[in-house]
C-alpha cells in the first residue's frame, strides 16, 4: 500500500472514535438534562415529613488543615480531600491528589472519615457533596458525616445536590466569598417521601447516573484508541 493509500485508510480508521465521540457527547448532556429533571419533580412534590440533617448522622463535624509551612505534616500516607478532587470525581471519590502526615494530622483538627460518608463543601465551591469510598481527611471547608442509616447515603447525596442548586443560595453568608457553615449544614431540612419512595427515587437517579457513567467509560475507550492509531502513524 502506497503513503496516500495508507494517510486514507488510517483517516477513515480515525474517523469511527470521531464519530463516537460526537455521540456519545449530546448523550451525556441529554441525560444529566434527564436526571436534573427527574430529580425536579421528585423533591418537588410534599413530603410526608422533615428532619433536620443532623438528626440523621451519628458524628458530623469540619475537617482541619495542617501548618502548610511545615512540610513534615504532608505527603504521608493519609488522603486529604479537596475540592479538585470532587469536580474530577463526582459522587465518589477513590483517591486525593493531596495526603498528609500522620504528624500533620495529630497537629491540626483533621479527623479520618471513614468510608461512605457523606461530605459536603462550605467554602468556595459551595454546597458539592461527595461519599468517600475510602476513609479520608478534609480542610475545614468541608463537613463530613458519619449517617446512623446507611440505607439514606444514597437518597441524601441526590438531596443535598438538588438542594445545592435549588436553596442553597438563601443560605450564603456574604464576606470575602459566600458560604455557609456548619451550624447551616446541620440545620438542612430533609424532606421524607416514606422508606420505599425514598429508596425508590435514590434508585431512579442512580440508574441514570450509571448509563452516564457507561456513555463516559466508551467516550474514553475511544479516545484512547484514538490516540494509539494516531501514535501509530508516525511510527
Amino acid at each position: 500500500m502506497d503513503e496516500w493509500h495508507s494517510r486514507q485508510s488510517h483517516k477513515r480508521i480515525l474517523g469511527v472514535p470521531d464519530c463516537v465521540s460526537c455521540a456519545a457527547s449530546p448523550l451525556i448532556k441529554d441525560y444529566e438534562v434527564y436526571r436534573s429533571a427527574i430529580s425536579k419533580q421528585a423533591f418537588a412534590q410534599k413530603p410526608n415529613g422533615w428532619n433536620r440533617l443532623d438528626t440523621l448522622f451519628s458524628k458530623g463535624k469540619a475537617g482541619g488543615t495542617p501548618t502548610s509551612t511545615n512540610k513534615e505534616y504532608y505527603n504521608g500516607e493519609i488522603p486529604f480531600l479537596s475540592i479538585n478532587d470532587i469536580t474530577k470525581q463526582g459522587k465518589y471519590v477513590r483517591y486525593t491528589e493531596n495526603h498528609l502526615s500522620r504528624s500533620g494530622l495529630e497537629n491540626s483538627s483533621a479527623w479520618v472519615v471513614p468510608e461512605y460518608s457523606l461530605i459536603i463543601s462550605m467554602y468556595a465551591s459551595v454546597g458539592l457533596v461527595t461519599i468517600n469510598e475510602v476513609p479520608i481527611t478534609t480542610s475545614q471547608a468541608m463537613f463530613a458525616m458519619q449517617l446512623r442509616d446507611k440505607d439514606l447515603l444514597d437518597y441524601l447525596y441526590y438531596y443535598l445536590s438538588y438542594f445545592k442548586y435549588r436553596h442553597i443560595h438563601k443560605y450564603l453568608e456574604t464576606g470575602t466569598q459566600s458560604n455557609i457553615n456548619a451550624d447551616i449544614v446541620r440545620g438542612i431540612m430533609i424532606p421524607t417521601y416514606g422508606h420505599s419512595r425514598n429508596m425508590k427515587i435514590a434508585s431512579t437517579l442512580q440508574g441514570i447516573d450509571a448509563k452516564i457513567d457507561n456513555e463516559l467509560s466508551v467516550l474514553k475507550l475511544f479516545n484512547r484508541q484514538k490516540n494509539y492509531l494516531l501514535s501509530q502513524m508516525f511510527i
